[in-house]
């Protein structure tokens, strides 16, 4: 279950082979996509020395994403890897600086405070008198685990954790290993502290969702399934656990089948269009259409830095999408448009307004890299609502 996960997977992150350049320009969202698709590629491959100029261009393009700042931070500790002295000790400060701008933004999650852990304020590798309290315990327990004798090393995470009971790695390990010598109820009353610890950090969820839907227990794992979600959205092994427990509970995963009009774009600074589809004027929806547009060109202009005066370049934000959205259902119910010429898409959008669930659906099912900037501070106080909407509107019963 664990899959040689923090420690373990950070040294493997840190394998890299060439080096390829990728010149910086002002780019749209759809060529971000495709930058990140490439860049993404190339990270899951293990070649994160290839991946650094192009992580480097998101970061640029995007500062505020939390997503590239932990990603390029990865890519940088790979880099100086192959560097020495002065150099490399300069790779690392950079990558910690990034690693606490993301850290500050909201980024919990297991990966970033490892290794922030194992940077010293130099931004060397840490010594054993940076590292954290119980290091040396969960060292011992990590080495007893690796050779196969799990009791020793539930014994050594145990230690650790008495030394510091704020050491999520040691409540997770012992969790683990609890698990793997076939104790669940021990396994879960770690896995419910490193939570306790880090509510924000999937693994603790996901890992106790597994020991759950081993034991029978199937909605309690479905629950701590869609707390992982929760947790870190828009990292793959929440939803594939999800999938996972709804392929074996006879369920199935579809998030709203909704489509948005055309937002619109800026073709030049001060210039923004507003385009309709082709055929859209005798659509009885034009004008919800156009209202959406009109509100997303209102954003791209000074809206965006009047709301978000602290910000030096336009985004696309939660609070864009959800006033934009609402602007276009207030037009809906201002014309009194009949419920049988609304679209699928407008009904259900209709349904989560009604139900407070529109944001959730934004932020879970229908983010950008703009607007994946405003989770932390959303999930802040409506973590349980998003609960809510994944099992009442992404899971479904067959």
């Amino acid at each position: 279950m664990r899959g040689k996960i923090f420690v373990r997977a950070t040294m493997a992150f840190l394998l890299a082979t060439i080096l390829v350049l990728h010149a910086q320009v002002t780019k749209d969202d759809a060529q971000i996509k495709v930058e990140d698709q490439q860049a993404d590629a190339l990270f899951q491959k293990q070649n994160l020395l290839a991946a650094v100029p192009l992580y480097e261009d998101l970061h640029a393009q995007r500062p505020q994403s939390l997503v590239y700042q932990e990603r390029l931070a990865m890519v940088l500790l790979a880099k100086a890897e192959q560097q020495d002295g002065a150099e490399a000790q300069a790779t690392r400060k950079q990558a910690k600086d990034l690693l606490l701008q993301a850290k500050a933004g909201g980024d919990n999650s297991g990966l970033t405070q490892i290794l922030l852990e194992k940077l010293s304020d130099s931004g060397q590798p840490t010594t054993a008198a940076t590292e954290p309290a119980g290091h040396e315990w969960l060292q011992k327990g990590e080495t007893a685990f690796g050779s196969g004798d799990l009791t020793a090393a539930v014994g050594f995470y145990e230690k650790a954790f008495e030394v510091n009971p704020q050491y999520y790695a040691a409540a997770l390990f012992a969790g683990d290993t609890e698990y793997k010598l076939n104790h669940p109820a021990e396994a879960g009353k770690w896995f419910a502290r490193a939570i306790a610890i880090s509510p924000y950090t999937e693994t603790a969820h996901r890992y106790w969702g597994d020991c759950l839907e081993k034991a029978g227990e199937h909605q309690r794992a479905e629950e701590e399934f869609i707390a992982a979600i929760v947790a870190e959205p828009y990292q793959r092994a929440p939803r594939i656990e999800l999938k996972q427990w709804a392929d074996r509970n006879h369920a199935m995963i579809v998030p709203p089948p909704i489509k948005l009009p055309r937002q619109a774009m800026t073709t030049s600074p001060g210039h923004v269009n507003i385009t309709l589809p082709s055929g859209s004027k005798d659509d009885p929806e034009m004008p919800l259409m156009m209202a959406y547009s009109m509100e997303s060109a209102l954003w791209q202009g000074d809206k965006f830095k009047k709301r978000f005066p602290n910000e030096n370049s336009y985004r696309h934000s939660l609070m864009e999408e959800a006033e934009s959205i609402r602007m276009m259902l207030s037009v809906a119910r201002e014309t009194k448009l009949p419920e049988e010429k609304l679209s699928a898409s407008t009904k259900m959008l209709m349904e989560l307004d009604k139900n407070g669930m529109l944001e959730c659906w934004i932020l879970l099912d229908n983010s950008d890299q703009g607007i994946v900037q405003d989770y932390a501070a959303y999930r802040k106080d409506h973590s349980d609502l998003m609960a809510k909407y994944i099992a009442q509107y992404d899971v479904h019963a067959m």
